[in-house]
Order: C-alpha cells, then structure tokens, then sequence
C-alpha cells in the first residue's frame, strides 16, 4: 500500500498484548461473522449496522483517528460512500488487524491516505506534536484491555489531546457484572475473562463516565444491551 506508512511501538507487556494477541489473520477472517454478525446481536444486544455503523458514518471528520481497529468494518463501510474524510490512521498492538484494515479501507476507497500505527494505548502515541483530528473512535478496546476500570480512563487522558477543539470523540465498550446478561452473554463472558481476550467484570459505567467527563465538558452516554456508547465533545484544556 504505497499510501501507507507504518510506525512501530514496542508494548510494554504482554499483559496489555492480550487482549490482542488473539486476531491472527485466520481468526480476523471470521471476526466480523462472529463478532459483529452473530455476538453484537445475540449476546452483546447492540446492533452493529443499527447502532454502531451509523454512529461512526455520523461522526466521522476529514481527519479521522481510529483505535482498535478490528477488521477496518467501520472504516471502510463509512468510506465506501460518500465521506468528509480525506485520511484515516490507525492506530493498534496487533500487526494483523492493521494491515487487514489498511487493505479494506483502501479497498473500499483508494483516495483516502491510511496510516497504521503499533502502539500502546496507555502511552502518549508516536504522532507528530501537535497532531490533531476531527473524529477518534474506539470500538470495542476498552473491555479488551487488562486491569480495572480506573486504569482504563487513561485511555481518555491520552486521546483528548488528540481530538480538535471542535471534534468528536465516540466509542463503544462491553460493560461487565452490572449489567444484565443472557446465556449467551454469560458463556461468552466466562470464556473471554479466563482467556484473557477480555478483562471486563468490573468495567461500569460509573468509572468510564467520570474519566470521560474529566476529559471533555461535552458527553452523552446510551446504554445499549450490554454496551456503552459514548460521543464526547469539547476536550478540555489542560490546567
């Protein structure tokens, strides 16, 4: 991909791998069947194309940050029509997921820009200082993410010195106990915690709420089945 370019991060441990670690390019082929088709509708209740996909068509900018990449299903389904968006970068641990979602989305729409960035969401990202972006999602990386929820709204701390003082920030997250879970859920749950693809017991709404309104002066949170759905705005300038 001649548009490309690529910046390697080491990740600090294999603990905070692992919620990655698992999407090998065989597993990446049935990612979106699995996760996006058959969980997001029976387990995790919060419809991919009637939900999710329409939140990030209706909030992606010129400048676009995504981070957590999956497959690039969102991406690509948002570019392949009619977009503001002019570049995409991508930011995740796992090689795979992003050479797989580079590809779709310039599949999908070659004059978009792509790059792909390896790195530590808990860490400052290897960017150019100063860079910043109209829209940043993540999808679907909190509860992939090792240690407690308060831990986790780091991840806030570092993505609203990316986002433009008029941007947006939207994202989607698997809440754990509190909230209401079928079998199926509940299976899915139970397996992915003691694999370590997920780490998400503890993970409220409460934790997640405050670290995005410590962040932005703008928020609006929707509880969908078992997820959270986030958009902030207005980042807030530092003390």
């Amino acid at each position: 991909m001649s548009e490309s370019d690529t910046t390697h991060l080491k990740p600090s441990s294999a603990e905070q791998n692992a919620g990655s670690a698992p999407y090998t390019p065989f597993l990446l082929r049935l990612y979106d069947f699995w996760v996006l088709g058959v969980s997001n509708h029976f387990a995790w209740q919060c419809s991919t194309t009637k939900v999710q996909l329409p939140l990030f068509k209706a909030t992606i900018g010129t400048r676009h940050l995504d981070v957590g990449v999956g497959t690039g299903y969102y991406p690509a389904k948002t570019v392949e029509t009619e977009t503001p968006c002019k570049e995409i970068t991508l930011v995740d641990l796992n090689p795979n997921t992003l050479n797989q979602a580079a590809a779709r989305i310039n599949e999908a729409q070659k004059s978009i820009k792509v790059n792909t960035v390896v790195a530590n969401i808990y860490e400052p990202l290897p960017l150019p200082a100063g860079e910043k972006f109209d829209s940043i999602s993540t999808f679907y990386l909190l509860h992939c993410l090792a240690g407690p929820p308060e831990s986790k709204t780091k991840v806030f701390d570092v993505l609203k010195t990316y986002v433009a003082d008029d941007g947006v920030f939207v994202g989607t997250t698997i809440l754990g106990e509190e909230r209401p879970m079928n079998f199926f859920a509940s299976r899915l749950m139970k397996i992915y915690n003691e694999k370590g693809i997920f780490d998400n017991w503890q993970d409220s709404k409460a934790v997640f709420e405050e670290g995005l309104r410590r962040n932005f002066d703008e928020v609006d949170i929707q509880i969908i089945g078992r997820s959270m759905v986030w958009t902030a705005r207005r980042p807030k300038k530092e003390a």
